[in-house]
């Protein structure tokens, strides 16, 4: 980075399960923030910033993202849940904020959309397609690696991608055509072998990557209970959002949260109840005061004015 990011950043804030009150003593802590680049930088071309990641990992303290003020803004008036939230934290959750931060977040409001219903909802849905991935994974796990030969197939690879990739373009573009038997067998028998192999190796790195703790209570519940936290909370967020225009995430139900994270609900119920909330959003979605899409030309004004003001003063 050519620039003192910290010295930059605006507003920096606490997220993730320590922002929303989820947190155990295990947990990591997550810090967000928001810089604004030199002038050089912003309006020049050889050298960009979008954002700046620091790993823990990587021998710092805490994961910490900082992102520049216009792809914060480009990705808040999308309304993606990770960058929303980060200016509705609960005020002891604040790190540091100076007058350009304070700003964006007497702003906050301008960002909302009812885009927040296919976004939080969406997120939530994604998890409950991996939860799914991983239920299956613990009630079936995949009992040994594939071979090629399971599938009919000589053990020198005679098919490459770039075969495979024109024979499913020439497929799709011409659905009726007819291609010699022993082709198209071959073709389907490597990809059933890349598919099944491929969702061995994923399972081989779930297996192996995973956090000890969290195995054992997937172990006992037969599904990822932090992930099935996760979608409770983003489907209860995103009917908050809708009704009250307003994003809670310091959360009052922080106690059902750690219990379903803890294992209290079963797997069945957890999709009842997603599915219910989702209905609900659906319903919420047609009667929210919220507007259909955030007034981008007015955000974007009030970006530029925000960034013009701060290079006068910094540069």
């Amino acid at each position: 980075m050519n620039f003192d990011v910290d010295k930059r950043t605006v507003y920096k804030c606490i997220h993730g399960s320590r922002a929303y009150g989820t947190n155990t003593e295990n947990s990591d802590t997550d810090i967000k923030g928001i810089a604004i680049a030199p002038k050089e930088i912003i309006l020049g071309f050889n050298v960009g910033f979008e954002q700046q990641e620091l790993m823990a990992h990587n021998g710092h303290p805490n994961d910490k993202t900082i992102y520049s003020l216009q792809k914060f803004a480009k990705l808040a008036s999308d309304c993606n849940p990770n960058i929303i939230e980060m200016l509705y934290v609960d005020d002891s959750d604040i790190l540091f904020m100076d007058e350009f931060g304070a700003e964006l977040r007497s702003v906050r409001d301008e960002f909302l959309s009812k885009r927040i219903k296919f976004t939080m909802s969406g997120y939530a849905f994604s998890q409950i397609k991996r939860m799914k991935t991983h239920r299956g994974w613990l009630l079936n796990p995949p009992s040994h690696q594939p071979t090629r030969q399971e599938f009919g197939l000589p053990e020198t690879v005679k098919i490459s991608q770039s075969d495979m990739g024109a024979y499913h373009s020439l497929i799709e573009q011409n659905g009726n055509i007819e291609l010699p038997h022993d082709i198209v067998q071959l073709f389907c028998a490597e990809k059933a072998y890349q598919s099944a192999k491929m969702y061995y190796d994923q399972y081989e790195n779930w297996k192996n990557t995973r956090n000890k703790a969290r195995a054992e209570l997937e172990a006992k519940s037969n599904f990822d209970t932090k992930h099935g936290a996760h979608v409770i909370r983003l489907m209860r967020m995103c009917k908050e959002v809708l009704s009250t225009g307003k994003v809670n995430v310091k959360r009052p139900d922080r106690e059902e949260l750690l219990a379903i994270r803890n294992g209290a609900w079963a797997y069945e119920r957890l999709i009842e109840e997603a599915e219910k909330n989702e209905k609900e959003c659906d319903e919420l979605y047609k009667t929210s005061a919220l507007k259909k899409e955030p007034d981008r030309n007015k955000l974007n004004n009030i970006i530029v004015d925000i960034t013009e003001r701060y290079l006068r003063k910094y540069g």
